[in-house]
Parts: C-alpha cells; structure tokens; sequence
C-alpha cells in the first residue's frame, strides 16, 4: 500500500507539489525550509518517531492532509505548467492516443508534433499531442489535415491543479481534490477533469 501524500500549496492558494509525510513533517518542524503558513484536515495522519529514555513515551507528529507556505522567494511559483514535458503531455490525454482514442500505456504512448518539426514546430504542450506509434507513424511529417486525421484531444496547457492532479497519488483525499479542483481551467476538454469537477 502507498503511504499516503499531502498536498502543499502556496499561502495564497497556488498549488506547488506532493509531499511525502516526512517531507511535510520536516516543514512542520523546520519553519525556516519552506515556512508553513497554514494548514487543513488538521491530524489526518500520524507520523511516529523515537521513544524516549526518560519518560518511555514514543514521539509523534500529526501531519495535516494540506499544507499552504511560503516558500523561498527564489522558489518558482506558477500558475500554468510551463514548458514541456513528455509524461505530463501522455497523462493530459488521459493516457490516451488523440488521433484515435485507443486507451495505451504510458510507455506505449509517443509524442507528436501536431506542426512537424521539419515544418518549424516546436515541441510545446500546445504543439503537442499524446498518441499511439501507428498513429503517429500514419501522419508522418504532414499537418493532422493533411493526413486527414481529426484531432480528438484538444492540446492544452494545464494548470498546475491540472498537473497535480494528473500525477495524483492513488488515494488523494476529498479535501485535496476540492483545493485542485477550484483552480481547474480545462475541464471541458477532458472527461477525467470534468467527472472530478462533478466530485
């Protein structure tokens, strides 16, 4: 079983990572490593430490489910995802081929790029697209329409809630999805973002 994760948030909202329990209880511990500003879903987990000699008490932090900081101000802060990444590209389609909807491992999965980069595209989430190996072999160097294969899956650039969502542990909480959710932009381009929106 996965250790469950907390999600960390900038004070204003903005969400920034996962943290693992030990990670959140260093931040809980150690104000000046990212200054925990607030939290919520206050003892949802229990993390344990030593026991003590003198008393015979074993040691315990409670780790909240979210945590919002304020992080070094030479941390990266931002609202959208920014430049490109291939896993998050192939989990944006919902680990699915956007030319033909054929649902494929992240391994199987390519990369297209919806412009050629022999035509001058650049590789950008919005250039873009997840999908399987003889899609992407059928279109070759020429432009969706010009292969006469629709693009089922808009490209977008996701949010960071987007983002964190995608790459959500298995057992993200209630309380964690609705601070993701509230900042979603995207939901009516991709069904696993709107059934979380109706969550």
């Amino acid at each position: 079983m996965r250790q469950p994760m907390v999600l960390r948030l900038h004070a204003s909202g903005i969400p920034i990572d996962w943290l693992t329990l030990e990670e959140a209880a260093v931040l809980m511990t150690r104000p000046s490593e990212g200054g925990l500003v607030w939290s919520d879903g206050e003892g949802a987990h229990r993390l344990h430490g030593g026991t003590s000699s003198l008393t015979g008490c074993q040691s315990y932090i409670d780790i909240p489910e979210v945590m919002g900081v304020a992080p070094p101000t030479h941390a990266m802060l931002a609202f959208e995802h920014t430049g490109f990444n291939r896993m998050l590209c192939k989990y944006r389609e919902g680990l699915r081929c956007a030319y033909c909807g054929d649902l494929l491992t992240r391994q199987a999965l390519t990369i297209d790029h919806i412009l050629p980069r022999s035509r001058g595209g650049r590789l950008s989430m919005l250039n873009a697209v997840a999908c399987c190996q003889r899609c992407n072999s059928l279109k070759g160097s020429r432009t969706p329409e010009e292969a006469g294969m629709a693009l089922l899956l808009k490209p977008f650039v996701p949010t960071m809630a987007e983002v964190l969502y995608m790459t959500r542990p298995r057992h993200m909480t209630p309380r964690q999805l609705w601070y993701l959710k509230a900042q979603f932009r995207n939901a009516s381009l991709r069904d696993y973002l709107s059934e979380a929106l109706a969550a």
